[in-house]
């Protein structure tokens, strides 16, 4: 029996499908029992229900062999370090497996932790596979791909990237391993949301994100009749009247746009979705009615700057023309953008405020609806160079306990990096301009039903155990 861990990330009514561990579950080979603890439902105490499945298996045919957690950074973190130390204290014969955006990004402070023995970096579903292999004295783990772990002597192994799949090389989600309805609840969308991921992985290259350095810049999508061949399923079997789409980049092209919107039309679901605005400003208008009509509701776009030259130094590949466009055309059609904004630039960041300040105004005038994100610029480790040319590593902390302290959880989730070019001064400019625009401009999530830690993940997520 494998136990798989979803630590709490939100509150119990924010709480959605656990995808990761959902998908790593659904890969593994037919006869493998498997069972998710959820620490997000109401009520829940993982490490009560994780020690007691152990003891009770204990002796069986089918005893606990391992227990694998997804960690995503910030508030997920900090459940999953406790939790994972009692468990190894109360259970210390179980493998313990961390997998997830934190442990792919983080690999050292995981492998020093003596209560996680394996960390699987990048996608997990065939890694994790491989791994129950190694478990069983079946392979070297040497030659596992995606798999780390510390060797004898302490050193860590951090074996080769593993190449990784699209949505339609994987097994559709189990819906059947869990309580659907418990995972339905009221958005700004509908009365019964769900959520949804329909690609893995972006082709972009802003400086600034952990999707990248995760995946490269490479994305692979679904078909969009598999993805709407599940939600068809969520709809007709549960009752689901809308749906936030997790992926990174949900539009590749005009023509997949086109067909996934002719294809859910039917189902008379809202939904929403991240998009880039470059791509938006190349749809025709017929094609923006197409997605007004087949049920888009909000489309967050990372804007990121005011100033085309701080976009060009983030690699973002966009323009403040284009987030100008993307907020008239959003208007014209009656679809609520959501634009973020990454504040902090590490050369300039009073300029950099001032004019991105400038814009937000600017494009409230072109579209009063339109919903703000603000984000304080936190270094991520990337593969080619990071915004603002910072060493995204230095002065991180060593161990798991100490990524767990307040600061450091403010610096996961972007909410007050303590980082040199900032100070309080320029944080409070921007909180206050927000509060401002909040005050002026009543935003749509009203009592907050859509928990901020969403974007968080939006902005990080990877779908791996």
């Amino acid at each position: 029996m494998i136990l798989f861990v979803n630590p709490r990330a939100t509150r119990p009514k924010n709480r959605r499908f656990p995808l990761s561990v959902m998908a790593i579950g659904a890969a593994l080979p037919a006869g493998e029992s498997w069972h998710i603890v959820d620490g997000n439902l109401p009520d829940a105490d993982p490490l009560v229900e994780l020690v007691e499945r152990v003891e009770r298996a204990r002796g069986s045919s089918d005893p606990i062999a391992v227990v694998a957690f997804t960690v995503m950074p910030g508030p997920q973190l900090v459940s999953a370090v406790p939790l994972a130390r009692a468990l190894r204290a109360r259970c210390p014969e179980v493998q313990v497996v961390w997998g997830g955006n934190f442990a792919s990004l983080y690999p050292a402070p995981v492998l020093d932790a003596p209560y996680v023995d394996w960390v699987v970096r990048g996608q997990g579903e065939h890694t994790f596979v491989e791994l129950l292999d190694v478990l069983r004295g079946a392979r070297d783990p040497h030659d596992v791909a995606g798999l780390a772990f510390r060797e004898r002597d302490g050193s860590h192994h951090i074996g080769p990237e593993r190449r990784w799949v699209g949505p339609d090389e994987l097994p559709a989600p189990p819906y059947h391993v869990i309580d659907v309805a418990e995972y339905l609840h009221p958005t700004v969308l509908g009365r019964r949301s769900g959520v949804y991921q329909a690609s893995i992985g972006c082709p972009h290259g802003c400086k600034f994100c952990g999707v990248i350095s995760v995946f490269g810049r490479k994305e692979r999508m679904g078909s969009a009749a598999r993805t709407v061949e599940h939600l068809a399923y969520l709809v007709r079997e549960h009752g689901m009247d809308s749906v936030h789409f997790y992926d990174n980049n949900f539009f590749v092209s005009e023509p997949q746009a086109r067909e996934f919107c002719e294809r859910i039309a039917p189902l008379g679901i809202r939904w929403w979705c991240e998009a880039r605005v470059d791509t938006l400003t190349r749809f025709s208008a017929d094609t923006w009615r197409l997605l007004a009509r087949a049920g888009l509701a909000m489309v967050f776009c990372g804007a990121e700057s005011g100033s085309d030259e701080v976009l060009r130094k983030m690699d973002k590949g966009t323009t403040t023309a284009q987030i100008l466009e993307v907020a008239a055309r959003t208007r014209e059609h009656g679809i609520i953008p959501e634009f973020s904004f990454v504040f902090g630039d590490p050369h300039d960041p009073e300029g950099e405020i001032d004019n991105t300040l400038s814009f937000v105004r600017r494009l409230k005038g072109v579209n009063p609806r339109l919903e703000l994100i603000t984000y304080f610029y936190t270094p991520t480790p990337q593969r080619r160079g990071t915004y603002g040319d910072v060493d995204a590593l230095s002065g991180t902390p060593a161990t798991l306990e100490e990524w767990t302290e307040p600061a450091w959880v403010d610096w996961m989730t972007h909410e007050s990096p303590r980082v040199p070019w900032m100070n309080d001064h320029l944080r409070a400019r921007v909180l206050d301009f927000q509060t401002e625009m909040r005050t002026r401009y009543p935003s749509v999530h009203g009592s907050g039903v859509v928990d901020t830690q969403a974007y968080g993940h939006l902005r990080q997520a990877a779908v791996i155990p």
